[in-house]
């Protein structure tokens, strides 16, 4: 009889549990953040197992502008997912909408995302930051399956590490048409980068259209061949070029703006200026003619400082007050060799002015700078300027922008300028991603991945100077960048990294996590047409003496390992969804004929006799990575 009315009172207790209890239950439950694919790392993130499923009609409410803009982007986003979207200013809604946040921890950018009982609330304190919160919520969705809206639960609370996120393109090397550019900085923005650095002009084209002098775009535009190959003996012969009106300026400046993206463009002075001195010869400091140029060298003729050549960068300038509307405007000032400033010593206007003012030929470059920042402050803009230029002889308020010295760093920031960090050795995605010969378009050194998440801006900087970092930016020159495949393919998965380390503090920055994080990334790219760089496999290694993970030549492409027993078990994986791996064990590239990689590899070594095993990741639309290599032998030693 008692287990008669026990039996009762168990069932009543699971049939109590599944109607409230096991949901309650479920939304406490938590799974890793890194389940969940966000990039750039969120600050403070508790992501739960229980979903969401977004319902096929969703209401969203919005008060006011700035949240009514953040209602547009959602809107398309969720219509792109099936979803029918209705708007409304009070009531109940499944997505809220604000900016009334009214938390000063999250500053300008920061946000708050909380999803939970079927409820999305998304508050910031500016609409900038509510954006922000829109690009974490449009991650949350299953990318590679638009009819799949079930995301998990989730409390986001998030804010960036520096204020200036940045990311320049060269488009004077070679010539990206408006489309390009925008999905440039649409993926940018994607990843809450928010600078846009727009290199406009160069030794190898002048891009933007000047109305008072014609001839920059008619003459200056173009060329009458490349360097292909980094061989400046190799010319194709090509007539080469492009400009953009003042009306794709705007249209460029407004797709950026509507995604909080500030468009900082750069006119380079006094140097870098062969294609403005094409135009027009009279700006240079030594006779001409001159022709824009197809190598990618650098020009010895630098501008001369006549009051003509001044009204002609008063108006430049001012053209460029008039189409951009962010705070800075970038002025260049790098490369100029003391053998190009030789010839102002020939120069009439350069010989009076370092004759009176008892100037070198150094202080006279500074004061092409130096004086186009006066006239931008007095139109209200700050400018910027690479690290060639000695700070101390800049107005208060630009801003430096350093890309070879940390020791120039730590100077300018002591004289109170605010520092942008793009440091060569790291933040150059024009240089290799791996092994040169591996490249197509092989340029400089190798800036991996890894190279670029592990590099910390801030370490540059003592303690007490931090405040002056603006924060940093890669660089994208285009010297090998014919195409815009390939830019898309120089860029990814690189960006990832640099969103990560200019959002996410240092001390949640880890590279396992992060290449974790990335399968998902990879679904978003192919789902929205971006080509990019499949990394090469990765190996992992067991026997008796410990596993071993990783890459450790200069390349990141290959290992040497040497193991305590003559057998060992090999595992290959890549972080790329759907990658199929292929690989030789006798040194051989493989390619899609050779062994299928479905599982561990158990290898037999012989003394002196080590096992070389090639493989290469590829993927479902045919492209392959770079072949990864691993040495294995048996250190009877050991």
């Amino acid at each position: 009889m008692r287990q008669s009315l026990f039996r009762p009172a168990v069932t009543m207790l699971v049939l109590g549990l599944s109607t409230t209890s096991v949901r309650a239950l479920q939304n406490s439950t938590t799974i890793a953040a890194s389940a969940l694919g966000l990039i750039p790392l969120p600050r403070h993130v508790t992501a739960y197992k229980a979903t969401w499923q977004v319902p096929a009609t969703i209401r969203v409410s919005t008060a006011n502008p700035a949240e009514r803009r953040a209602g547009r982007v959602l809107l398309r986003f969720l219509k792109s997912r099936g979803i029918i979207v209705t708007f409304a200013t009070s009531g109940t809604a499944q997505i809220r909408l604000s900016t009334t946040a009214n938390d000063r921890q999250l500053g300008a950018e920061g946000y708050r995302l909380k999803i939970s009982n079927h409820v999305a609330s998304l508050s910031a304190n500016t609409g900038r930051g509510l954006f922000y919160a829109l690009q974490t919520f449009e991650q949350l969705f299953n990318p590679a399956k638009p009819s799949d809206n079930a995301i998990h639960e989730v409390s986001i609370t998030d804010w960036p590490r520096y204020r200036w996120r940045g990311i320049l393109l060269d488009c004077s090397r070679h010539f990206f048409p408006v489309p390009v550019v925008e999905k440039f900085i649409r993926i940018a923005a994607h990843y809450k980068l928010n600078v846009f650095h727009w290199h406009l002009t160069d030794d190898q084209g002048w891009r933007i259209e000047i109305p008072q002098y014609p001839l920059l775009t008619k003459i200056g535009a173009w060329r009458a061949g490349t360097e292909m190959h980094g061989d400046p003996k190799d010319i194709n012969h090509q007539r080469y070029g492009g400009f953009y009106t003042d009306n794709e300026i705007r249209q460029i400046v407004h797709y950026a703006r509507r995604r909080y993206v500030t468009v900082v463009p750069e006119i380079d002075i006094p140097g870098h200026c062969t294609a403005a001195l094409a135009a027009y010869p009279w700006l240079a400091a030594a006779k001409g003619p001159f022709q824009v140029r197809e190598t990618w060298g650098i020009s010895n003729v630098p501008l001369n400082p006549s009051a003509r050549t001044f009204r002609f960068l008063d108006t430049v300038f001012g053209d460029l007050v008039a189409l951009f509307p962010g705070k800075y405007i970038h002025l260049g000032g790098d490369e100029v060799s003391l053998k190009a400033m030789g010839v102002w010593a020939h120069d009439p206007a350069a010989e009076k002015l370092m004759r009176q003012h008892h100037w070198s030929a150094e202080q006279l470059h500074d004061y092409f700078p130096a004086t186009m920042a006066r006239f931008l402050a007095s139109k209200g803009r700050r400018s910027e300027v690479w690290n060639d230029v000695p700070a101390i002889g800049l107005p208060k308020g630009t801003a430096v922008e350093c890309w070879d010295s940390s020791s120039i760093v730590r100077k300018d920031a002591s004289l109170g300028h605010d520092v942008i960090v793009a440091d060569e050795s790291n933040l150059y995605l024009n240089f290799c991603q791996g092994d040169p010969k591996y490249e197509r378009y092989p340029v400089g050194s190798v800036d991996t991945l890894r190279d670029v998440y592990a590099f910390n801006p801030s370490s540059l900087l003592p303690k007490p100077l931090r405040p002056e970092l603006l924060g940093t930016e890669a660089c994208l020159w285009s010297e090998a960048i014919p195409t815009a495949h390939h830019l898309f393919y120089q860029l990814l998965p690189r960006e990832m990294a640099l969103a990560e380390i200019s959002w996410t503090p240092k001390k949640d920055q880890h590279y396992s996590d992060f290449v974790q994080r990335t399968a998902r990334q990879y679904l978003w790219l192919r789902a929205n047409h971006y080509n990019f760089r499949i990394p090469p496999p990765s190996f992992h290694f067991t026997d008796n003496g410990g596993p071993f993970t990783g890459t450790r030549d200069p390349s990141h492409n290959a290992m040497n390992i040497q193991c305590a027993l003559p057998a060992a078990v090999i595992r290959m994986t890549d972080p790329v969804p759907g990658t199929v791996i292929y690989y030789t064990l006798n040194g051989l590239i493989p390619g899609t004929k050779s062994t299928r990689y479905t599982g561990p590899i158990h290898v037999q070594c012989m003394p002196g006799k080590p096992v070389v095993i090639r493989s290469v990741a590829t993927c479902t639309f045919g492209q392959s990575s770079p072949p990864s290599k691993l040495l294995v032998q048996w250190n009877i030693h050991r």
